[in-house]
C-alpha cells in the first residue's frame, strides 16, 4: 500500500502553491514599523511552482542541490520501480506512472540547476 500513499504525494505535489506564509520561520521575533513603508524589509526567495512541484514529488526541500535531486531520484526509483511490483497489474501501472513522474521531475530540475550555475 506503499505506491497509493505515494501516489497521494504526487498528487499534492502538483497542487498550487501558495507564499502567503512565510517560507522560512515564522517571522517572530522580526518587529517592523509598518508606518515606516520604505524600511528595509527581508524579502523571501521568489519561489516557481513548477519547480517546487518537481521538489515535491522527489520528496525535496526547494532549492535543493543536484546532487541531492540525483540520490533521491536513485533511491525513489529503487523503491517504487516497476518489476518490484511485477505480481498485480494495477499495482504495476502506478508505479510506472511514479516512475514517469520521478524521472520528468529529475530531468526538469537538473535542466533548471545546470542552467542556474551556469
Amino acid at each position: 500500500m506503499e505506491i497509493f500513499r505515494r501516489l497521494i504525494r504526487v498528487m499534492r505535489a502538483h497542487a498550487p502553491v501558495t507564499t502567503e506564509e512565510p517560507l522560512h520561520g515564522t517571522g517572530e521575533g522580526v518587529d517592523y514599523d509598518t508606518s515606516r513603508p520604505n524600511e528595509y524589509r527581508p524579502s523571501r526567495p521568489e519561489v516557481d511552482p513548477q519547480l517546487a512541484s518537481y521538489y515535491a514529488n522527489l520528496e525535496l526541500p526547494y532549492g535543493a542541490g543536484r546532487e541531492q535531486v540525483k540520490a533521491a531520484w536513485k533511491r525513489l526509483l529503487k523503491k517504487y520501480h516497476p518489476d518490484l511490483h511485477a505480481a498485480d497489474p494495477e499495482q504495476r501501472r502506478i508505479a510506472n506512472e511514479l516512475t514517469a513522474e520521478l524521472t520528468s521531475a529529475y530531468k526538469h530540475l537538473d535542466s533548471a540547476l545546470e542552467k542556474a550555475a551556469v
